[in-house]
């Protein structure tokens, strides 16, 4: 009975606990204020109609480029369309998972673009992925058509979907409209689904809408002044989600894309020199990789503005002698890609790693403890994300969505959710947010969340 008197008494005290606010006025204040990121951004056309205006505005400029090919902006545009035609011919429309199992190149921009264009959303599988892994996204996706290169399809598990090899079919492709396609795809509607790993050593399909996106993409282009002079660059994975962020905000606004080849897209020193031979202007480089090219001499001038980097914990400063800026992001995929940034500066004496800065536009970041109360500033918590980014869930995972996208404790919206990552931060006097690790076990490998027992 004593045993039983206690338990009660304990239970009593956590609750009383928990009834507690952590905040002073004035913190509660600062916090709101931290997190008033509100900015208005169109919704009305998505990313492959914005695609389809630069066509028409500027079709003779150049799109993408690699090695020695390049396609113009009426190139790109065509093929996309012609592919879009032909998978409205097998039931692609708005929501409807195409899956795209190829190696970074030119057909593998019209490819993710036929899809979205068809009204599709896509999902990215990387070739290089073991057969398990592939095997489940595959099965795991139900994609009723899957687009792919000869060479590859060997690779891929025996499935249902209706296979398009952008190669071996190109004869066929070639015989569609190239005019662009009507699509009923609004902003509401899914985009992609890329799949991270799970807690239980099965990926998860994360699923990201075209309005998502669209707030990345607009976000983009504010903050670091895109025009169509500008060139950039493609390196990652397509399975990985920093795909996007490299390709759609510079195609949607009549930029070029360059595609690194696959030894600069290693080696800092030969990275630098072909972003230097290139004239590249904004770049995103992974952390491991972006650390190891600012540790390098540069020309005194270059085309460089910026070089973004994110997808793991940034430990070291730039030197004050780099001739362009660093900007650190932090953002897992349930949140599309960027959730916080930051202009890292010069600092010889740092007390730690570099922050991973402040909410992008229309983004919130909540630091909270286990009974989901704002922890006073500078003390940790785990990081909560709400705002125009957050995924609509996991695919064919209720109960996973359920767990981790929970109702907003802060918001009077209804609907309004908070995904909860994982990570640990605090936040630091002036606003920024110091990251603290993971609370679980995950860890990264190249910028991939991976669970130790996948």
């Amino acid at each position: 009975m004593p045993c039983m008197t206690m338990k009660i008494v304990n239970e009593v005290q956590k609750q009383h606990n928990a009834d507690i606010p952590l905040l002073t006025e004035s913190e509660e204040h600062q916090l709101a204020a931290w997190n008033a990121t509100q900015q208005n951004y169109s919704r009305a056309a998505c990313v492959p109609h914005l695609v389809a205006g630069q066509a028409a505005a500027t079709p003779g400029a150049v799109a993408l480029v690699a090695g020695h090919q390049r396609f113009t902006y009426r190139e790109l545009n065509q093929r996309a369309n012609q592919l879009a035609h032909y998978l409205q011919t097998l039931g692609v429309r708005p929501n409807v998972l195409v899956g795209l199992c190829m190696e970074r190149s030119l057909d593998m921009v019209v490819g993710l673009l036929g899809i979205l264009k068809a009204g599709g959303a896509y999902v990215p599988l990387d070739p290089s992925y073991p057969p398990d892994r592939l095997a489940f996204m595959v099965e795991d996706a139900q994609a009723p058509v899957l687009i792919t290169q000869q060479h590859l399809v060997s690779r891929l598990p025996a499935q249902q979907a209706r296979v398009i090899c952008l190669d071996a079919d190109a004869a066929v492709l070639a015989q569609q409209s190239p005019s662009d396609p009507i699509s009923a795809v609004t902003a509401d509607d899914l985009v992609y689904i890329i799949y991270t790993s799970g807690s239980t050593g099965r990926p998860k399909g994360v699923q990201i809408t075209h309005g998502s996106l669209l707030n990345l993409v607009f976000w983009h282009q504010r903050t670091f002044k895109v025009t169509a002079a500008d060139r950039a660059t493609q390196l990652t994975s397509p399975a990985f989600d920093a795909t996007g962020w490299e390709l759609w905000p510079y195609l949607t606004m009549g930029a070029s894309v360059y595609l690194l080849d696959d030894d600069s897209r290693v080696a800092p020193a030969l990275c630098r020199d072909w972003l230097v031979d290139h004239a590249i202007t904004i770049t995103f480089l992974p952390t491991a990789l972006a650390e190891g090219v600012m540790a390098l001499e540069w020309p005194s001038t270059t085309a460089l503005r910026y070089l973004l980097t994110g997808a793991d914990t940034l430990h070291h400063y730039p030197s004050s002698g780099l001739p362009f800026a660093l900007v650190n992001n932090y953002g897992p995929t349930e949140a599309t890609v960027v959730t916080t940034y930051t202009l890292v500066l010069p600092t010889e004496h740092a007390d730690g790693s570099p922050s991973i800065g402040r909410p992008i536009d229309n983004m919130e970041v909540y630091i909270l403890d286990e009974h989901l109360r704002q922890v006073p500033i500078g003390e940790p918590g785990e990081l909560h994300i709400g705002g125009a980014g957050l995924a609509k869930g996991y695919l064919n995972r209720p109960d996973l969505t359920e767990e981790k996208f929970i109702p907003h404790p802060f918001s009077s919206e209804p609907g309004t959710r908070l995904y909860k990552t994982g990570d640990q931060a605090r936040f630091l006097p002036d606003g920024q947010i110091a990251f603290m690790g993971r609370i679980d076990h995950q860890i990264k490998i190249r910028g991939y969340r991976i669970e130790p027992n996948e």
